[in-house]
């Protein structure tokens, strides 16, 4: 067997080259991107490399025997990749398994035409309760759902090259990165940003952003900022305040993140910028005292309050609020493990146009927790995520992971206790600016 490698601009030089070396029977082993050139490999010209071998005795040996006719299929694909060989073996036994008229020689030793086939089926079995025989899948059917296999192992090794090569950036080659690249790694490690979302953060900056020997390291925290507002926007292409056009904001989320000081913000806003009439109902019957909480910010404002104890209560007392232009209700903060409960805010919550429902993080817990929250919740249909506690912790980074994991979009920001003042529209520019900010 020979075996030859090669570097190239792209496939098809591959293959041209492959098959005036090694002939129309060389088969690819593996092919991956490398880069040629540049600092430590990091800013080279994108290249391919690709590895391809040929068996000399095999193509050599002639057949002793003419083989039994085959049905006509499309030549093989040659790839070293065994899940396209597997796939395009299973697409050609059942091109083989068809029907004997259109893939077997007849008595006579030729083979038959679609006439004959019609002028011989009355012959067959017409009995009326026989059921049809299956049709196999016709051979370019098969041959392209093998191509398909193809196609998705290739993006799955794609994939897994570059999930590779983020965690060799982050334990591998930290230092043979630039002093102040450094410097922003450090810095979104010390903001809690998951290795992976930084991984990917640096990688832009390396390829992208092309850092030279006089960046500063202010230079390269506005550009790692540009790009983490980018990844947020993706997620939360229009973070806004709660549209005209709502009629319901439902809150949910575990115990203790704020809910009800957060509804009250919110609806101080709504009367006091938008003019609207405001209404509230709340289910929080579990905790102590927490009816009297929402019944104290109702009579600041002087808005009507409805108390319910189940889900089934809810649309009376809607009715009962109907004359009001947004309605705000609260639910019972507890543990998110609770499938009780969870199952609870799922009868309780809508999802109708005029609704939306708000999941409401804090800020102080670990990324871990909040991705088994926002897990749980995985069927509670979500409309916009608010942070709270800002104004308790120094690290942000959870904002960007949960924008990058679950692309989940973004509404606002608590930054304190005082009603109205401490909320803020989460936009990407201002998370950006949490994370890499001093």
């Amino acid at each position: 067997m020979r075996v030859k490698r090669y570097v190239v601009d792209s496939m098809p030089d591959a293959l041209e080259k492959i098959r005036i070396d090694l002939g129309k029977d060389a088969i690819i082993l593996n092919s991956k991107p490398i880069r040629t050139g540049g600092l430590f490999g990091l800013f080279g010209k994108q290249r391919i490399e690709v590895v391809a071998a040929v068996d000399d005795k095999g193509a050599e040996r002639a057949p002793s025997a003419s083989p039994a006719r085959q049905p006509d299929l499309p030549a093989r694909p040659q790839t070293g990749s065994y899940a396209a060989q597997q796939a395009y073996q299973k697409a050609a036994m059942a091109a083989a398994a068809q029907p004997a008229a259109e893939t077997e020689p007849t008595g006579t030793g030729t083979r038959q035409t679609p006439q004959e086939t019609a002028a011989a089926a009355p012959q067959a079995d017409s009995r009326p309760d026989r059921p049809p025989a299956k049709r196999a899948p016709s051979a370019p059917a098969a041959v392209a759902a093998a191509l398909d296999a193809d196609s998705k192992q290739l993006a799955d090794e794609v994939r897994d090259m570059r999930q590779i090569f983020e965690k060799l950036l982050i334990n591998g080659l930290n230092s043979q990165l630039p002093p102040v690249i450094q410097a922003v790694q450090a810095h979104l490690a010390k903001q809690e940003v998951a290795e992976e979302v930084t991984a990917d953060i640096i990688r832009k900056l390396l390829l992208h952003g092309e850092p030279s020997a006089q960046w500063t390291e202010e230079e390269a925290r506005q550009a790692a900022a540009r790009i983490i507002a980018e990844l947020v926007e993706k997620a939360s292409p229009m973070p806004s305040r709660i549209e005209p056009g709502v009629k319901y904001a439902f809150f949910f989320g575990p115990t203790g993140v704020g809910k009800t000081t957060t509804i009250a913000k919110l609806a101080a806003d709504s009367m006091l910028k938008d003019k609207r009439r405001i209404g509230f109902i709340t289910a929080d019957t579990y905790r102590i005292a927490a009816v009297e909480q929402l019944k104290t910010y109702a009579n600041i404002l002087n808005v009507p309050l409805e108390v319910i104890f189940s889900p089934k209560e809810i649309v009376q007392a809607m009715e009962r609020l109907s004359g009001c232009d947004l309605i705000f209700i609260d639910t019972a903060g507890r543990n998110f493990r609770n499938d009780e409960y969870v199952q609870g805010i799922r009868d309780l919550l809508r999802d109708d146009a005029d609704c939306l429902n708000f999941l409401v993080l804090s800020l102080t817990a670990k990324y871990s927790d909040m991705k088994a929250i926002i897990r749980n919740f995985g069927d509670v249909p979500v409309s916009r995520v608010i942070f709270t506690k800002a104004d308790e912790t120094e690290a942000y980074g959870a904002m960007l992971n949960v924008a990058y994991e679950t692309g989940l979009p973004f509404s606002y920001i608590t930054t304190g206790q005082n009603v109205p003042d401490d909320i803020v529209t989460a936009t990407p520019a201002l998370v950006a600016n949490m994370i890499m900010g001093d």
